[in-house]
């Protein structure tokens, strides 16, 4: 009799990112030297002139400590909280899966509105949970929180995606909602994705709003901090939430390089507010000069925004042939939008150029 393969391991969605894929530069003849990346959400200054010293100094041959503690002391510092309240990952989306581990489970319901990051469904799949997206117009809000407590009471999930400002649409929750939202809701386990919270002009939550455990917050280190190559995120929360994570973690996750890097980046938060505040000004300038070019321009919380360019996919070759990379917001359920993060002056006076020849094929 014939042998059949049998499949010991089930096969998932894939989730879709931004960023230079260099198989499918290789497979076009595109030289990726040749592309200025404005599809991913990265610093356009890099990391910290300090960062690079920092890892060069790293002790590489031997085990770096387990917990990363220098690294949660000085992050929990810069949140005014006890560094029991802090766990660091390698980078967010680590993290994004060891939460839905914890916290889920077969039958358990996971929610989140969508379009959204695509790791949140993958992480509450592995559980063997069910995930349910709430479908919303790409310039939607979450709406009122009175509202919305009385939608989760009736659904009961077991964990809210929150990702504020959202990905890709640039939407975010007002501190109000967020409070209101969360302290109505205890028997839901919100997890706060504040991976593009920086140009944001208040906190979106406290340590008061923490105390309540059913609220855990997840930072990246590898957006607006340049450390996207050394991968580097923490979660926030009430110490009841984070002795289970640090516990069930694998050890040594933050490798010593990374942990050297976050230091020196944190020590230097001069700089970091001076990508911010390119960013900011980036964004306006890019936004209003689109708009002026006759582009549907979403707004947007976030250093990124949305572009809506009729076919997606078309834009993005289009624009990829004047050497900019976009992100083709299919995957999110939005074939016709596209969507930019800020970069360089130059670099977007570019993109702007490659619009222009664009919107003049159109």
């Amino acid at each position: 009799m014939p042998i059949t393969t049998r499949q010991f391991i089930r096969a998932l969605p894939p989730a879709v990112h931004g960023g230079v894929d260099a198989a499918e530069f290789a497979r076009l003849g595109v030289d990726p030297a040749a592309v200025v990346d404005f599809s991913a959400n990265q610093s356009p200054l890099g990391p910290s002139p300090h960062v690079a010293d920092a890892v060069a100094a790293a002790v590489l041959d031997a085990y770096p400590d387990r917990d990363a503690r220098p690294l949660t002391a000085a992050i929990a510092a810069a949140h005014g909280l006890d560094p029991a309240q802090v766990v660091a990952g390698n980078g967010s989306t680590e993290l994004i899966r060891l939460v839905a581990q914890l916290a889920l489970g077969a039958g358990d319901r996971a929610m989140a509105t969508a379009p959204s990051f695509g790791e949140y469904e993958i992480a509450t799949r592995l559980t063997g949970a069910q995930y349910e997206p709430i479908r919303q117009a790409p310039g939607d809000d979450w709406g009122d929180a009175a509202d919305f407590t009385a939608f989760l009471h009736l659904q009961r999930p077991r964990l809210f995606w929150l990702c504020s400002p959202n990905n890709p649409t640039g939407v975010a929750a007002s501190p109000a909602f967020l409070r209101g939202v969360v302290t109505h809701c205890p028997d839901t386990l919100f997890v706060l994705d504040e991976a593009y919270c920086d140009l944001l002009p208040a906190p979106q939550w406290d340590a008061d709003l923490l105390a309540g455990g059913n609220l855990l917050v997840l930072r990246s280190m590898t957006k607006a901090w340049g450390l996207a190559g050394v991968r580097l995120g923490y979660a926030l929360g009430a110490e009841t939430l984070m002795a289970p994570l640090r516990e069930a973690k694998p050890p040594w996750n933050v490798n010593a390089c990374a942990q050297a890097a976050g230091l020196a980046a944190l020590a230097d938060p001069a700089y970091h507010a001076r990508t911010v505040d390119l960013l900011r000004a980036e964004h306006l300038r890019l936004h209003a000069a689109l708009r002026a070019q006759g582009w549907p321009v979403l707004p947007s919380a976030a250093a990124f925004f949305l572009i809506e360019v009729g076919d997606a996919a078309a834009a993005r070759a289009g624009l990829l042939a004047h050497g900019c990379l976009v992100r083709d917001c299919t995957s999110f359920g939005l074939p016709a939008h596209v969507r930019v993060s800020p970069r360089r002056p130059e670099h977007n006076d570019r993109l702007l150029a490659a619009f222009a020849a664009l919107k003049g094929a159109v």
